[in-house]
């Protein structure tokens, strides 16, 4: 009986600690800025959850989601097919060999802050973006108790390498997604991410928390940063020998597009409704 009890009592910690690490998870991607926003901000956001643009980060940080307002400045995106033209003796022009074809979007964002809450807030968000710009560090050697006792006799820290690679998720709506599951973020790296606080648009003052000593807080009243990102693909991209595109629905790359009359039920995975795509994690 005995037995049977502390079986028991483990499945229930088992199951507590299950719970705990969901509610963690909720609160980790819950965004605060709801809260912290304008009203009609708020709003707005919360009727539209289209209009927000969504990280997350499948590498680095596999539980972490960021949610920025999509306060667009810019966004554009190139197409750029890569091509080896071979002059050849006798032949005018020279012969094309086709070799692929690169796609990188271009995003820029003016982020107004309500008040100096709301700013901490979005520049916590701004840090947690950059920092996933670097890559996951492993450490080898010994570890675990051997390596804190090396470590405190020899002053010597353990060896790391890198073993990820700092790949984002990024979804904005119907025009940043995943063309075969648009529910889904678009998987790629970013690779220039450019930050300028600008001092003209003023800054909230805030009372330094304990650690920081006595100097006050600066947080920019509007964030202005913007980003190229590469996406990397994962389905077919091309067509076939009969005049086929290789992707679940040609309508959707790179834009998701409505539904239309013609479309094959056979090839269209349904679109979740928007609170349903705004919920999901879909970054893992």
């Amino acid at each position: 009986m005995p037995a049977f009890e502390e079986l028991t009592n483990n499945l229930q910690q088992i199951e507590s600690n299950v719970r705990q690490q969901r509610f963690d998870a909720v609160a980790e991607n819950t965004d605060k800025t709801i809260g912290t926003s304008d009203k009609n901000i708020a709003a707005i956001r919360t009727a539209l959850p289209f209009a927000d643009l969504i990280f997350t980060f499948p590498v680095t940080e596999k539980n972490g989601r960021v949610t920025f307002p999509a306060f667009l400045q810019s966004h554009s995106e190139n197409f750029s097919p890569s091509w080896s033209p071979k002059a050849v003796y006798g032949r005018n022009d020279p012969i094309p060999i086709y070799s692929n074809t690169t796609r990188n979007i271009s995003l820029s964002f003016k982020v107004p802050s309500h008040d100096a809450v709301d700013a901490n807030e979005n520049l916590k968000k701004l840090n947690r973006i950059i920092q996933n710009l670097y890559p996951t560090y492993k450490p080898f050697g010994s570890s675990g108790i051997l390596q804190s006792l090396a470590e405190a006799a020899t002053g010597v820290s353990p060896n790391y390498a890198i073993v990820g690679a700092p790949l984002t998720r990024i979804k904005f709506a119907n025009l940043v997604c995943n063309a075969d599951n648009p529910s889904r973020g678009l998987l790629g790296y970013i690779s220039n991410l450019s930050v300028t606080l600008d001092p003209s648009s003023g800054y909230f003052m805030a009372s330094a928390l304990s650690g920081f000593g006595d100097q006050p807080c600066l947080f920019p009243r509007i964030l202005n940063f913007s980003f190229t990102f590469n996406p990397l693909h994962e389905h077919k991209l091309g067509w076939d020998e009969v005049d086929n595109w290789l992707g679940e629905r040609k309508a959707n790359f790179p834009f998701t597009t409505k539904k239309s009359a013609g479309d094959d039920p056979r090839k269209i995975i349904p679109v979740p409704d928007s609170q349903q795509a705004l919920d999901s994690i879909f970054g893992n």
